[in-house]
């Protein structure tokens, strides 16, 4: 069973519908500005330009904690966390330059027989095992480069990777740190800015709608929420407790074990543990879980009395989840199963609300 473990990106969560702003200035070396550089919060839909003089103005800004992102193509991104409401009103950016030149860019000709496969290898386990290629692409692939042995495959960008996918409706700058596989393990790591599609019709508009619900439905974000807000059987979800013993020894039958040879039962107020000041739940969660979502149908179902969608999550460290759903440190929890399938292509930005969907 393929395992995936996915860096995502550090989550923000709202308190209240106010919504706050931020000015200030990008520079380089000599205080010279920056223009058309980008600014953003990472991993969501909000972000803005500098202008001629390097100046930017990010509004929108919803209360939490945040991090902030200053970007531009030949400099290396400059990151800071800020909460908001914040003390601060201005920010100033002060970018370095990139040792990566233009020249390193690898451009790739139609005869790279190698190449090609290893982009093929790089998609599916970046992008996801079910997206649709010819809605879901990279359009800069000249500046994604490999290097493979026996053990491990790596994959490295000289630019930020340029992804659009029209099935959810976003276009994604991603800030590829690294991306590793190995024959157990699929990894990557990285800041990402989303940007809404314009829709070409109101029908356009509706699919993506639809699409980004059945995106976050059984999702690993659906399911940390509805264990938060105690409703996982109401939102689809059945979970049991796995005895260590089993993890790696399953065998197919039945789910739901009616003699409890292999489960645990819980309630999720059992795993709620404390909430901090800044809004984070810490779950006190020790062995492995078996999840089914029970709202969709697969037709390889692993166990014939429950023909879902199937995932072990297993522990990996302390967890610490934001109301919203999502994860502090995603490398807490290990994904086997369906969601370990999910790549780019069916990331949310974290600021997408359900709500505003349906």
């Amino acid at each position: 069973m393929r395992l995936l473990i996915t860096l995502l990106l550090v989550p923000f969560f709202l308190f209240a519908q106010q919504k706050y702003q931020l000015t200030g200035s990008v520079v380089e070396k000599g205080n010279t500005a920056v223009p058309g550089a980008s600014v953003f919060l990472e991993g969501t839909t909000i972000g803005t330009q500098t202008d001629a003089n390097g100046h930017y103005f990010l509004k929108n800004i919803p209360p939490g904690r945040h991090r902030l992102v200053a970007s531009m193509v030949g400099y290396l991104p400059k990151l800071v966390s800020l909460e908001f409401p914040a003390k601060i009103l201005n920010l100033n950016f002060n970018l370095e330059e990139d040792n990566k030149t233009l020249d390193e860019v690898r451009v790739v000709g139609s005869q790279d027989k190698t190449w090609e496969k290893q982009f093929r290898a790089f998609e599916k386990g970046f992008l996801g095992e079910s997206h649709n290629r010819k809605e879901v692409y990279i359009t800069n692939r000249e500046v994604v480069d490999f290097s493979e042995n026996e053990d491990v495959f790596t994959a490295k960008a000289t630019q930020p990777v340029q992804i659009v996918n029209k099935t959810l409706g976003y276009k994604i700058t991603y800030f590829m740190d690294n991306f590793q596989k190995t024959n157990s393990l699929t990894a990557y790591k990285g800041l990402a800015s989303f940007e809404k599609l314009v829709p070409e019709d109101a029908k356009q508009e509706r699919r993506w709608q639809r699409n980004r619900v059945e995106a976050y439905e059984g999702s690993m974000k659906h399911f940390l929420k509805a264990l938060v807000d105690n409703r996982l059987e109401e939102e689809g979800f059945n979970a049991f407790l796995l005895k260590p013993e089993y993890l790696n020894n399953l065998r197919r039958g039945l789910f739901f074990d009616r003699n409890n040879e292999r489960h645990v039962a819980f309630k999720a107020s059992d795993l709620i543990g404390v909430t901090s000041a800044e809004g984070l739940t810490t779950l006190e969660w020790r062995i492995p879980m078996e999840i089914v979502f029970n709202k969709k149908r697969t037709s390889r179902p692993i166990f014939m009395d429950a023909p879902y969608p199937y995932t072990i999550l297993i522990p990996k460290g302390q967890i610490q989840v934001t109301n919203s759903g999502d994860l502090m440190n995603p490398y807490s929890i290990e994904m086997r199963g369906e969601m370990s399938k999910i790549g780019m292509a069916e990331l949310l930005p974290l600021d997408f609300e359900l709500i505003n969907e349906k």
